[in-house]
C-alpha cells in the first residue's frame, strides 16, 4: 500500500482497478518483497520530467504498477497528475481493461483519490472503432462474451452487441469481454460457431492471460479464453487468428496518440512521447514498437533480474514517481 500521506485507503472487492493488468513477466515473483534492489542509475519520474521537459511533448502512463498498486494509489501519483495539469503537458492513462468504460474506470480511480477525466483514459477496447471502420463492419451483429463496458464499447464502435446465445448463429463475429458469464455454455457455443463460420472474426480487446484480484489470487482474462478457443479450433483443423487490440499491440497506441494530439491541438512525433509502465513485455515493447521513448517503473511486476535479461532495454529506468 502507498506510503503517500495523502493517499486515500481503498478496497476493491470486485477487482475493478486491477482489470486489465497485464500478465506478469516470465518467472516474475508474485511476492512484491521479492522484487529486489532497484538498479543503479534510476530516477524519480517527476525529477526526470522537470529536468527534461524540452525532450517530452506528451506522456503515456500505465495505471497498474505506476499510478496504482495493490488496489491503492502509489506515492506521488496525485502529485504527478497535478503537475502534468499545471504544466499543460498532454497525457493519457493506458489500460488493457476493456470491460469497464472510461467513466467506470475514472470513477474507480476517483474513489482512490486519483482524479482523472474519462477522456484521459484509453482502453484496449477503444481500438474497436478503428477496426470496425477499416473493415467496413458497421451495423454487423457481434456476440459479446461477458461485458465490454457500460455503455458498451461494441455499440459505440457501430456494431450491434448480442449477448443471447440463441442469436449467436446470426452474428457476424465474436468479441471477448470479461466479468462473469457461463463459461461452459458460452465457450462451447462460440467454439461450434467458429467451426461453422471459418471466416468469422474473433476480436480480443484485452490480450492479457490473467489479472490479479483480491487475496493474491489470479483471474483468467480474455486473452486466455482466446488462446483456448484458438487451440480448440486448431485441433479441428481451423486456423483461428484472434484480433488483439490492447498492449503490446498497435491499436491501443494508435488511439492513445490521437488523443494526445487532440489535447495538444497539433501533430506530435512519436519520438517526443514517453510511455511509463512497469511491464517490459507489454508497456516497453509495445511503446518502443510504436516509436515512443520508454520509461520503466520499478516496483511493479518487473524485477532487476528481468531488466538485466531483457533484450530491449528501456530508455530510462524510474525508481518511483
Amino acid at each position: 500500500m502507498s506510503t503517500d500521506p495523502d493517499a486515500v485507503p481503498v478496497t476493491d472487492p470486485v477487482g475493478l482497478l486491477s482489470q486489465g493488468h497485464r500478465s506478469p513477466e516470465p518467472d516474475c515473483p508474485e511476492d512484491r518483497s521479492a522484487v529486489g534492489a532497484v538498479p543503479q542509475g534510476t530516477y524519480r519520474l517527476m525529477d526526470w520530467l522537470e529536468e527534461n521537459q524540452s525532450q517530452v511533448d506528451a506522456l503515456v502512463l500505465d495505471i497498474d504498477g505506476v499510478l496504482m498498486i495493490d488496489h491503492g494509489p502509489t506515492a506521488g501519483s496525485r502529485a504527478l497528475i497535478a503537475w502534468l495539469r499545471d504544466m499543460a503537458l498532454p497525457f493519457v492513462l493506458l489500460t488493457n481493461d476493456g470491460c469497464n468504460s472510461p467513466s467506470q474506470k475514472a470513477e474507480a480511480l476517483a474513489q482512490c483519490g486519483v482524479d482523472v477525466l474519462a477522456s484521459e483514459l484509453v482502453s484496449a477496447s477503444h481500438g474497436l472503432v478503428d477496426l470496425v471502420d477499416s473493415r467496413g463492419w458497421r451495423g454487423h451483429r457481434f456476440f459479446v462474451m461477458g461485458e465490454l463496458g457500460q455503455p458498451s464499447f461494441v455499440a459505440e464502435a457501430g456494431l450491434v452487441p448480442i449477448d443471447d446465445l440463441a442469436q449467436l448463429d446470426a452474428c457476424f463475429g465474436v468479441a471477448i469481454g470479461e466479468k462473469h458469464y457461463d463459461w461452459h455454455a458460452t465457450i462451447t457455443a462460440v467454439f461450434n460457431f467458429l467451426l461453422k463460420q471459418p471466416h468469422a472474426p474473433l476480436v480480443v480487446p484485452n490480450p492479457d492471460l490473467y489479472f490479479p484480484i483480491s487475496d493474491n489470487r489470479l483471474h483468467l482474462a480474455s486473452g486466455a479464453v482466446a488462446s483456448f478457443l484458438a487451440s480448440l479450433c486448431e485441433s479441428r483443423g481451423r486456423q483461428l487468428l484472434p484480433i488483439y487490440l490492447g498492449k503490446p499491440h498497435a491499436p491501443i497506441f494508435q488511439h492513445a496518440h490521437r488523443v494526445l494530439e487532440a489535447q495538444a491541438s497539433r501533430r506530435i512525433a512519436p519520438g517526443r512521447v514517453m510511455i511509463v509502465g512497469d511491464s517490459l513485455a507489454s508497456d516497453m515493447e509495445g511503446g518502443a514498437s510504436f516509436g515512443y521513448r520508454t520509461g520503466l517503473m520499478m516496483g511493479g511486476i518487473t524485477t532487476a533480474q528481468h531488466l538485466d535479461r531483457a533484450a530491449r532495454q528501456p530508455d530510462v529506468v524510474f525508481s518511483r514517481i
